[in-house]
């Protein structure tokens, strides 16, 4: 067996080069490269998608996160709850605004936030006379975070929800609604590796409100209302026509993407039951996870990782640092959150993507079967 690759994205994207190609000529010869009309339908497609009335395509899901709470007036002075255990993406947008990232633990069994360790972490912030005005949840490794629980805690302490959705793309949350839907607005990354992913980099903000979706327009357009008549200062983040070609050639497949995803990770959790490894956490319907990555859990994660590197299998820590334990936030002086500090001294992802073969889930599961042998 050769090497499995933990995501293989010449095998995906050879399934669609030949459409994808072919947009992205016609592109060329409209010369219409920045926003316009194959932007446009993109965003009516990705509204459609994640239900909701607006999808405003951006540079980067960074950006989708930090224009998203500036258009609700997050900024200087403000303080923002998101959980210790995700990619710097979200806290790093939280501290462009200018405000202060507050980081949350998370729940052991689904390694997302919660409405209890958000409440802690609003209380704590408040007793330190920070102003919590917004939490930033995110749907790591494509399980939504609990969205009931947290638009109810989310209304009742006054503050906006604006979900990283970045990984989730195809998921559905508690409520059965689509990633990105509930909330204040969600934020979507469209990066190469991600479930739906351009060719170069990408964004958007989802949002059932007009005003949040309008003054997005506005920023990432510098800010402007006219031609050279800028409100507000914004910022350069539009998401470009080659990019928005490529995703709507990619979308028609996403639902095969994603049923393929499905099944590999059932596959691996049929025959991983009866190892000593702690599985992704599977919610009950009408929620459905979209399988982004493929996470597990073990004391004996470095030397199951070297076992599978020397066996062909690539696999990867996500993530080695908690947040508040990164170099970046020291100054922030952040307590201990025990549990994302023990996920991320023992969590290894293995590869799933939909090009992935059965041999290759195979032998996945062979070697880590071997491993424990």
């Amino acid at each position: 067996m050769s090497r499995v690759p933990l995501v293989d994205l010449a095998a995906q994207e050879a399934e669609v080069a030949e459409e994808a190609l072919a947009a992205v000529a016609e592109v060329v010869r409209g010369a219409e490269f920045v926003l316009g009309a194959r932007v446009e339908a993109f965003e009516r497609w990705l509204a459609r998608e994640c239900g909701v009335a607006h999808a405003v395509g951006v540079a980067s899901g960074t950006d989708a996160i930090e224009l998203g709470l500036r258009a609700l007036g997050i900024g200087t002075g403000d303080a923002v709850v998101t959980p210790a255990l995700s990619f710097v993406a979200a806290a790093e947008a939280i501290a462009a605004t200018g405000a202060r990232p507050v980081f949350c633990d998370v729940e052991v069994e689904t390694m997302n936030a919660s409405a209890r360790t958000v409440d802690e972490a609003i209380r704590r912030a408040r007793a330190a006379g920070l102003r919590v005005r917004a939490v930033v949840p995110v749907d790591l490794f494509g399980l939504c975070a609990p969205r009931r629980e947290l638009a109810a805690l989310a209304a009742r302490e006054e503050v906006a929800l604006v979900v990283d959705a970045a990984q989730a793309l195809g998921a559905r949350d508690d409520t059965g609604r689509p990633a990105g839907a509930a909330g204040d607005a969600g934020c979507i990354s469209f990066f190469p590796t991600k479930n739906l992913g351009a060719w170069g980099d990408g964004g958007a903000v989802v949002t059932a409100r007009d005003d949040v979706a309008a003054r997005v327009r506005r920023l990432r357009a510098h800010g402007a209302v006219a031609p050279y008549r800028h409100a507000e200062l914004g910022r350069n983040s539009r998401l470009d026509a080659l990019q928005a070609a490529v995703l709507l050639a990619k979308s028609r497949r996403l639902p095969a993407w994603q049923a393929s995803r499905a099944r590999i990770a059932s596959r691996y959790a049929a025959e991983f039951a009866r190892l000593p490894l702690v599985l992704p956490h599977v919610p009950p319907a009408p929620a459905a996870p979209a399988w982004h990555a493929y996470v597990v859990r073990t004391p004996r994660r470095d030397a199951l990782g070297a076992f599978l590197r020397d066996a062909g299998v690539e696999t990867r820590v996500y993530y080695p640092v908690p947040l508040h334990r990164q170099e970046c936030f020291r100054g922030l002086d952040e307590p201990t959150l025990p549990a994302a500090e023990t996920i991320c001294q023992t969590a290894l992802a293995f590869p799933v993507f939909p090009a992935m073969s059965e041999a290759q889930q195979t032998h996945v599961l062979e070697q880590v079967t071997r491993f424990h042998g």
